[in-house]
């Protein structure tokens, strides 16, 4: 959300801007008001703006004299709020750098078009600014996602995390697990999607500085955080849904995105942080039996010295790690002995039903792990939960088990068949057949029935690039052909090679080539 400053000095004007539309539908929201530019000036050394909206003519300090004054101590965009006598002073004003002007009355339309393109600017300008500061907080991200998998040993805690700023000295830690709920969804285009990514990672970071959070990046569609703070705290569970519940209103209302969190246990100690993130990650997993949006918190230790439900326990590890193992009699055997042993432990329904859950979400993240597309398999919409819970015996619920187990034995099987050079053929072969269109990683993985991130994985391993980038690679190399043996507009060209947007093409054609697309053709014209 991008902070507006309006400056004037007639309060109405003032307010009747501020309530002109509504400013966080495009992006922004109007943080304060000045009455003319000294006062405006002293508010930017202060805080932080992006946009300035500023009349020119005000008393002690005018709107142009305001901008050159500016410019010493912020790079904010600003916009003129001009009447029909100022339109010289409108002109003096855009040489200054001003984005645009709007005359006085403001039409709510025209502010509208205007915001939209200095957003869109923003965004960029943001991205860009995130991608040079990278080098810095890539480091950091390695060693809060090494130390949230316990892969820092004992004698590099002390540096790697002070070099990377995390307070080791607190008494508790405690990890959430955030993933994106619209990954799937090949509908949203490549540049929505990073949009999206990019606005829910700001908010992660904006929270979590005022709750000792440091967020790292798992993966395309999911992120981690690690709580350092007071044990008190982190241990009520309460306190830290709160605070998970803050982040999905956060998301939902500017990122208009909803997110699954998954909530580990309080540990305390660094070595401990690991099984805090591997319980937030699996109770996340558990998205497909609560559905989107859902706030899932891991179930605590059970520590039942009962000798029956410990063998029980034992029954369900061993029909998983048969599971794991593509071993399929020998899962379907366990499985009919933990059966056997809920008959004859006599285990409550509710009890017997929590374990079969629990196994349908080790089932999720085998087939995740192993790179299958689940979504035919496990989604929420199948209804497995209320099934479940519906059950009326046990006969019932182990032929449920069994089908579903049996289902995803064949899955993995058909996964393990699948050449990985033989998919990264494949791959190219339908970027190169549908790159006019909005392909995208999720769309790819659909059609050949893979998981999009080991897909991903799997794509960067052959090609030495992201998918994205060969995406677009295919893209400049068709144009280029185009604007070197056709008669097409450029506008024609963005569309025939994918880019609905000429402003997005133009900026990825520079960058891809180092010349404009009009510098490109007109070069290749006058070497021939």
């Amino acid at each position: 959300m991008f902070q507006v400053l309006i400056v004037d000095d007639e309060p109405i004007a003032r307010e009747s801007l501020r309530y002109l539309i509504d400013w966080e539908d495009y992006g922004f929201s109007v943080k304060a008001g000045a009455e003319d530019g000294e006062q405006a000036l002293a508010m930017l050394r202060e805080g932080f703006y992006s946009l300035v909206l500023t009349d020119i003519r005000m008393p002690k300090m005018n709107g142009l004299e305001l901008i050159e004054r500016m410019r010493e101590i912020t790079d904010a965009s600003v916009i003129i709020l001009s009447g029909y006598d100022d339109f010289e002073y409108a002109r003096q004003g855009i040489k200054l750098g001003v984005k645009d002007y709007l005359l006085k009355p403001v039409d709510e339309e025209d502010l509208i078009a205007v915001l939209l393109r200095v957003h869109r600017e923003l965004t960029d300008r943001e991205l860009l600014h995130r991608r040079q500061q990278a080098g810095d907080s890539a480091f950091r991200e390695r060693v809060l996602r090494r130390l949230a998998h316990g892969q820092l040993n004992r004698g590099e805690y002390a540096e790697q995390l002070r070099l990377a700023e995390f307070p080791a000295e607190r008494e508790a830690f405690r990890c959430l697990s955030i993933e994106m709920d619209s990954t799937c969804d090949a509908a949203l285009s490549d540049r929505d999607f990073e949009l999206k990514r990019y606005a829910i990672r700001n908010i992660l970071d904006e929270l979590c500085l005022a709750t000792g959070g440091f967020v790292f990046e798992e993966s395309e569609d999911r992120y981690g955080i690690i709580y350092a703070g007071d044990a008190r705290v982190l241990g009520d569970a309460d306190s830290v849904r709160v605070r998970a519940e803050t982040i999905a209103g956060a998301v939902r209302l500017y990122a208009k995105e909803t997110v699954t969190i998954g909530i580990g246990g309080a540990e305390s100690a660094l070595e401990r942080i690991a099984d805090s993130y591997r319980a937030a990650e699996a109770a996340a997993d558990g998205k497909f039996l609560a559905g989107t949006g859902a706030i899932l918190a891991a179930p605590p230790s059970r520590t039942e010295d009962d000798t029956a439900r410990t063998r029980l326990r034992e029954m369900e590890e061993e029909a998983l790690l048969a599971m794991k193992d593509r071993r399929r009699e020998a899962a379907l055997q366990a499985l009919e002995r933990l059966w056997d042993g809920f008959a004859k432990a006599e285990l409550p329904a509710d009890e017997a039903k929590r374990i079969v859950l629990e196994i349908l979400v080790q089932l999720f993240r085998l087939v995740k792990d192993a790179g299958a597309n689940h979504a035919r398999l496990f989604d929420y919409k199948l209804g497995d939960y209320e099934y479940v819970m519906r059950a009326r015996t046990l006969d019932d619920l182990f032929a449920f088990t069994e089908k579903r187990c049996s289902a995803v034995l064949e899955l993995l099987q058909r996964t393990n068949e699948i050449r990985p050079k033989k998919v990264y053929d494949e791959v190219r072969e339908i970027v190169r057949e549908q790159y006019a269109s909005p392909i995208s990683l999720k769309s790819v993985a659909q059609q050949i029935y893979m998981n999009p991130n080991y897909l991903g994985k799997l794509f960067k391993a052959h090609a030495d690039m992201s998918f994205n980038e060969y995406v677009l690679k295919v893209r400049m190399e068709k144009a280029k052909e185009l604007l070197l043996h056709t008669d097409k507009k450029v506008y024609e060209i963005a569309l025939e090679v994918g880019f609905g947007e000429l402003d997005w093409f133009y900026k990825r054609f520079k960058a891809y080539t180092g010349v404009s697309a009009s510098e490109f053709k007109l070069s290749s014209q006058q070497s021939t």
